[in-house]
């Protein structure tokens, strides 16, 4: 008896009626209404079987066209399996005419289990409804018809009694679940593979690497992991939209998986594709694979070359991991290193490098943390007027770590700019910064700082204008401060970013002025209101003799194009002596007022009145 179907029950039929062609007619009562045709035609005479049904009576006839007209297929047979009744739904399931008092026990030639293995027609449900007098529910089975297209199927066969309350025969009903099998199919291959790309997904990589650990189990034959890193992909999404990044992520996608041939790629993140070479030719071997994955990362979409490029870390098993979690870990931490280099597309996982890069990339996402838990804090710098003059006050973001203690931004900021972190934490600080402003009596203005990669977003000016009108803060008094790396990424995103900030009402100031490109089309070219003059210029003065002369330098320049110029980096007298001397219009530094949370500038901000010390020359307008 075949394994797969149910046990006998103690009553039959079992299961719920079968609702059929939205009829209302259940199989039970179509074996209610087979009873008398089955009886009739289980009677001795072979000669019945072989002609088929005697319609003796109205009854009959409007029970065989009633069946006939089932979508379904049903069919019956007597107790010895044979063929009885077959309606036209039946023959056209089976792709034949099963003959009457002949086939046995199906109308279909074959017949096969789920798992595709042959079926026997008198191990089949039909026959096991009969020898154990029970109805049968939950099997299911595939039949084969003459062309070999096969279908599968859902069996509900219901044995007959006669008027003596014995078997005389059983009636089955036919259901076609192809269109089932088909969405398990697909569900089951959404659930294993990436939407985007149709490769498989990170599950299904963590299971093929778990089963090949365990197959390995005990043994030092190698494999190694690698993943790959499409560098620049979140560059082309900001630029071009994100259709235009996903388009270039399937064209990148197609060609790593040409590159790698036979071999199975993963699609196991945004940006990151993985594979396992089971028997890698040596470290040589590898690095002669990575070669031919190169040429797969750059991938055109449209009339534009994206300009993306591959990095790729590899873990070498047993060497660097006996687990699925260490190799993935650490094929993760080399992939980290190849970012950052462009000597070698692919990177052997090092654990004295390594380990620290790990290090780095779990603080990387404890900053992510960070902007929404509370543990950034602000602080400001005053800037102020050659009288002494409070004028505005810079924002500067401050990491209160919950072990580290208090980290500067100096150390974090790198950080934040390896990707979109950046983004989420400018527009956390210029929202923190608009809002405290806008609170202060005395109306001074506030400078916040934006990355170069800010302007990747399309939607910066957007951004500034709805935090000004969600704080109430006049665009006047926003500062935004800038690098000279922001002309020279792109100059024409640059500049129409600049004007449309411009448009808004807030003030562009260039940060750190005369260390980089300082380009004189960048000053006569952009809507800039400030020149800040860098701090280490202001450092060395009195110890570098060009420093006093670029500063003269830049004082005049900016004044001759109508621009504001201020000077940081102030840590003494003399230094300040000398820029106010010089004309020029703010300074900031230590010595004029250290950063420090704004409750240190109560009086100054015009929160209240109270007296403190303040630097030398500090006073509120």
């Amino acid at each position: 008896m075949n394994s797969q179907f149910p046990p006998p029950t103690d009553t039959a039929p079992a299961g719920p009626p079968l609702s059929l062609g939205g009829l209302g007619i259940t199989s039970e009562q179509i074996a209610t209404a087979l009873s008398r045709i089955v009886t009739h035609a289980a009677a001795p005479q072979r000669k019945r079987r072989v002609q088929g049904l005697p319609l003796d009576d109205a009854d009959q006839l409007w029970v065989r066209s009633m069946l006939d007209a089932l979508p379904a297929p049903v069919y019956a047979t007597d107790t010895d399996g044979f063929i009885t009744y077959f309606n036209q739904a039946a023959e056209t399931f089976a792709g034949r005419r099963p003959v009457l008092g002949v086939d046995r026990w199906c109308i279909t030639e074959r017949l096969y289990n789920p798992d595709g293995s042959p079926l026997a027609h008198e191990d089949c449900p039909m026959a096991l409804a009969i020898r154990e007098n029970r109805a049968v529910r939950g099997a299911e089975a595939i039949a084969e018809r003459p062309d070999g297209t096969r279908i599968p199927f859902a069996p509900f066969p219901t044995p007959i009694p006669g008027p003596s309350g014995s078997i005389v025969g059983a009636v089955n009903v036919l259901l076609d679940i192809s269109a089932r099998k088909r969405a398990e199919k697909e569900a089951a291959h959404l659930a294993s593979h990436d939407a985007l790309t149709d490769l498989p997904n990170r599950t299904s990589f963590h299971t093929m690497l778990g089963q090949l650990i365990a197959k390995r189990a005990g043994g030092d034959a190698p494999f190694a992991v690698l993943r790959i890193n499409v560098l620049g992909h979140t560059h082309i999404s900001d630029m071009y939209g994100h259709a235009t990044g996903d388009e270039a992520l399937r064209a990148i996608a197609l060609r790593l998986k040409k590159a790698v041939g036979k071999t199975p790629l993963f699609h196991i993140a945004s940006d990151t594709f993985a594979l396992v070479l089971s028997k890698p030719a040596g470290r040589d071997g590898l690095r002669r694979f990575a070669a031919n994955l190169c040429s797969a990362g750059t991938a055109g979409v449209g009339a534009r070359e994206t300009g993306s490029t591959i990095a790729i870390g590899c873990a070498l098993f047993p060497t660097d991991g006996r687990d699925a979690s260490t190799l993935l870990a650490n094929a993760a931490g080399a992939l980290i290193r190849a970012r950052r280099t462009s000597e070698d597309p692919l990177v052997f996982f090092d654990p004295n490098e390594d380990l620290a890069a790990r290090d780095r990339q779990f603080l990387k996402s404890e900053l992510r943390a960070a902007i929404g838990n509370g543990a950034l804090i602000l602080h400001f710098q005053p800037q102020l007027a050659a009288d002494g003059t409070a004028v505005a006050f810079e924002a500067l973001v401050r990491w209160n770590h919950p072990t580290r203690g208090m980290i500067g931004p100096v150390d974090f900021i790198p950080l934040a700019e390896e990707d979109d972190t950046i983004v989420k934490m400018s527009e956390w600080i210029l929202r923190g910064a608009c809002r405290e402003a806008a609170s202060w009596e005395n109306p001074l203005r506030v400078a916040v700082n934006l990355s170069p990669l800010h302007f990747r977003s399309g939607n910066l000016p957007g951004t500034v204008q709805a935090i000004l009108e969600e704080t109430g803060l006049a665009p006047d008094r926003l500062e935004l401060e800038i690098t000279e790396g922001v002309m020279v990424q792109d100059f024409e995103q640059a500049m129409s970013m600049l004007r449309k900030l411009r448009d808004v009402g807030v003030r562009i100031a260039l940060d750190d002025f005369g260390t980089g490109y300082s380009s004189l089309s960048y000053l006569q070219a952009f809507p800039l209101s400030t020149l800040k003059i860098d701090r280490s210029f202001t450092e060395n003065l009195g110890r570098v003799e060009q420093s006093a002369a670029i500063i003269r330098s830049v004082v005049g320049l900016g004044h001759a194009l109508g621009l504001e110029v201020a000077a940081e980096g102030v840590e003494s007298q003399e230094q300040l002596d000398f820029l106010i001397a010089e004309g020029c219009d703010l300074v900031q530094g230590y010595f004029t007022g250290r950063p420090a949370d704004i409750d240190a500038f109560r009086r100054l901000t015009g929160r209240d009145i109270v007296q403190r010390d303040e630097a030398p020359g500090l006073r509120s307008a």
